[in-house]
């Protein structure tokens, strides 16, 4: 594993450790500097959602064969994460967020230049996105 990779893991690992520890202080009711666990996850995933969008610009600006649709797609889910933080329903934020970052996954993969990192980033995305979805699923478990 050379330190690319290393590096890769270790954040994508950490950054989905928040996402576990955001739907244990949901399920638990702990407040969280003064904001709902539910308030503070919905943030955390509209952060996240928002950086792995610029990841597919990147990704679309590093190819010759991409499409400029997935430029747009990249803003439209930027975009969509915040229009999540003004909805008065955090479960249909929660909900419209896990298909987001289902959807997102499904786009990254299936374009005409996926990764250059290879198979193992895209099995470590897909654990990542996994996870991060089923914790949404949990949050919306307790609302």
């Amino acid at each position: 594993m050379n330190k690319l990779q290393r590096s890769y893991k270790l954040l994508g690992y950490a950054g989905l450790s928040a996402f576990i520890a955001l739907a244990l202080a949901v399920a638990t009711q702990v407040p969280l500097l003064g904001f709902s666990a539910t308030q503070v996850f919905l943030y955390y995933s509209v952060a996240i959602l928002c950086f792995l969008s610029g990841s597919l610009w990147a990704q679309t600006l590093n190819s010759e064969a991409s499409s400029p649709a997935q430029l747009y797609l990249s803003n439209a889910f930027t975009l969509l994460g915040v229009a999540c933080l003004l909805l008065n329903s955090s479960s249909s934020a929660l909900v419209i967020l896990a298909c987001a970052f289902t959807y997102l996954y499904y786009s990254e993969w299936h374009s005409s230049n996926p990764s250059h990192l290879g198979k193992s980033y895209q099995a470590m995305r897909f654990k990542l996105t996994t996870v991060a979805v089923l914790s949404h699923l949990v949050v919306l478990g307790y609302q």
